[in-house]
């Protein structure tokens, strides 16, 4: 398989996607790694998996019907939602992500996909870094992170300067450029898990963001001035925990994103954008929506 992701809007042609056919509740909060799984847990709204499967199914078929071809995860006895979680495509090489340990066993999902893969880069464990925070452009690659002093004991910190510091070295055709992200173990709103939970460009030259979720001014202006202020649909940390900035783009011209948020929807449709509606309504009391759940393996080259 020839891989091939430069940004994240042009034509998709192959994704992976994640599964729940082994999906399964925790035994108690301590089995949880994200406040929104948490509160819906001590709320008794823990997702069930028939219902994440259905919803999963849905998202497959919207694909399908654009002409991408669609891997799923190799099933194996642990949750399987979120793919992007598990690595991403820069240019032409799969990177393996270092994620936390409690989860490592998801890895194993990759095994089929990595078996058809030629370049493909682990990086040790000591260099956190999951899919969610890195968002691609033509001469960018933005990586979100976390670097207070209580990253060890943050469960929500997923990507270190480790990670970012390996990438730069890696990465040579597209300037790597962090982005420090807020954290908090048990308020959604507060925190912001991965990068495309605050931030993610769509169409050519857009992007949807909530500027309350950078913990680092300077790195906040560098993205305003990046894409220009009347290019980018501003949401609320609310709005973030809700997920509004984790839609999907199939092409330039067309998004994936949830039917409850028609203030983005009406947006996407003021910029001139196909949007498609889907119910994910499941699938975000775990924290993730759209693009956590889709892994980009090649889109069309410009």
């Amino acid at each position: 398989m020839n891989l091939n992701i430069n940004n994240e809007t042009s034509k998709l042609k192959e994704v992976l996607i994640g599964n729940s056919y082994n999906f399964k509740s925790p035994l108690n909060f301590r089995d949880l790694y994200d406040p929104t799984s948490l509160l819906n847990y001590l709320k008794g709204k823990y997702p069930n998996k028939f219902r994440l499967q259905s919803q999963l199914s849905e998202l497959k078929k919207i694909l399908i019907k654009y002409g991408v071809k669609v891997h799923e995860l190799d099933t194996e006895d642990t949750n399987q939602i979120f793919a992007r979680d598990l690595g991403f495509v820069i240019q032409d090489n799969f990177f393996v992500s270092s994620i936390i340990p409690d989860r490592e066993k998801e890895l194993n999902g990759l095994r089929s996909l990595l078996s058809n893969v030629k370049n493909v880069i682990k990086l040790p464990k000591s260099a956190h870094i999951e899919g969610g925070d890195v968002v691609v452009t033509e001469d960018h690659v933005f990586i979100g992170y976390y670097d207070k002093n209580d990253y060890k004991s943050q469960i929500t910190a997923r990507t270190n300067k480790k990670a970012i510091k390996m990438m730069k070295d890696l990465i040579k055709k597209k300037e790597v450029f962090p982005i420090e992200l807020i954290k908090s173990s048990i308020t959604p709103s507060l925190n912001a898990l991965h990068l495309d939970c605050c931030f993610q460009p769509v169409s050519k030259n857009k992007a949807v963001m909530c500027k309350e979720a950078f913990a680092n001014k300077i790195e906040l202006n560098f993205l305003i001035s990046y894409y220009g202020e009347k290019n980018i649909f501003n949401v609320t940390l609310d709005e973030m925990s809700k997920l509004y900035c984790n839609f999907f783009s199939i092409n330039e011209n067309t998004v994936i994103t949830d039917k409850r948020f028609k203030r983005l929807m009406d947006w996407f449709c003021d910029i001139g954008l196909n949007v498609e509606k889907l119910d994910f309504s499941e699938i975000s009391k775990l924290g993730g929506l759209f693009r956590c759940c889709t892994l980009p393996l090649i889109r069309e080259k410009n």
